[in-house]
């Protein structure tokens, strides 16, 4: 956690060196309400559906958080069209909440529903504000009744909140295409133009593929020194679109996905001895050893096969 800021005068208190309390049961009511409310909607947990499960609890947050002409900000977020609600955020509700978790650190007390509903309105996602303003509420207003229940000063500064993942990382969406650097992009849509596709025989040849193409980003990326943002959006397009034409020549060599649908997990007894026994333990160590030895080997191998397929490649 960084340095968060306490009291009313100007002492700061680095949230790290504080042995975090348990959450309260307050807290971790509102968390799973905003998780129910999100699967009864059929969308992807965001910090607003926290705002909702925070307005249907009790105390001082709840009652910030409702509407003067009686409506509930459930019924203002089931009527939201303008953002993403088909798609979770856990990258933003982990910001929000380890940001409520320094509040309440940097104050030495548990993690409570008015740290949680500070950090979002300190965190200010489009979503919440939109909702607020929907429900015709006061952030400002709302962030005061939530620091008086704490005993917190009015002017309280912002939470300072660690960065969320990078773009492409987690459930964070990649950056779009035209915002990613267009040099970097353009050298890999020529590497997409010369894959060498004829040297792919066995599927194992297209992870081959792919771990080079994962180098090729990677030292691209640090030759032209772009931050992570850019650094995994790209590795994400530039996966994809190796994939789609790994695809569309040679299908029956393409990477398969997760587990193929309706094949489920071996029974026990079918399993192999180590996966068993817990004493058999070492044996998976070595079996994962050998495994990933002979994985490096076959990269290697590869990437001496595919260099000529390379040659002539402009330089960042």
């Amino acid at each position: 956690m960084g340095h968060s800021f306490t009291g009313g005068g100007t002492r700061w208190c680095n949230a790290s060196a504080v042995t975090p309390h348990e959450p309260s049961a307050p807290y971790q009511d509102a968390i799973r309400r905003a998780f129910d409310f999100a699967r009864q909607t059929g969308t992807g947990c965001r910090p607003v559906h926290f705002l909702v499960g925070i307005a249907e609890g009790n105390g001082p947050a709840s009652a910030a958080l409702r509407p003067a002409d009686g409506g509930s900000l459930r019924a203002v977020v089931e009527g939201m069209s303008d953002w993403p609600g088909g798609a979770p955020a856990a990258y933003l509700n982990l910001q929000a909440q380890q940001g409520a978790q320094s509040l309440a650190s940097a104050r030495s007390e548990p993690a409570g529903v008015e740290h949680l509903l500070v950090a979002l309105l300190d965190q200010g996602t489009p979503e919440v504000l939109d909702a607020l303003s929907q429900a015709r509420l006061d952030p400002a207003a709302i962030r005061r009744a939530a620091l008086a229940a704490l005993g917190a000063p009015d002017d309280l500064p912002r939470i300072a909140f660690e960065p969320v993942t990078p773009a492409g990382t987690l459930d964070r969406p990649a950056l779009p295409v035209p915002d990613l650097s267009q040099r970097a992009w353009a050298l890999l849509c020529w590497r997409q133009d010369h894959l060498p596709l004829r040297m792919l025989h066995r599927r194992s040849d297209t992870d081959a593929l792919i771990h080079l193409e994962r180098r090729a980003v990677g030292r691209l990326a640090d030759r032209l020194a772009l931050d992570d943002d850019q650094r995994f959006s790209l590795l994400q397009h530039h996966e994809q679109a190796v994939d789609e034409r790994v695809a569309r020549a040679r299908s029956d060599v393409a990477r398969l996905r997760g587990r193929p649908a309706g094949r489920p997990r071996p029974p026990l007894a079918l399993r192999p001895p180590w996966r068993r026994f817990r004493w058999l333990g070492v044996t998976v160590g070595w079996r994962v050893w050998v495994s990933n030895r002979r994985v490096a080997a076959r990269d290697r191998w590869f990437r001496l096969r595919a260099a000529r397929a390379y040659r002539g490649a402009p330089l960042p």
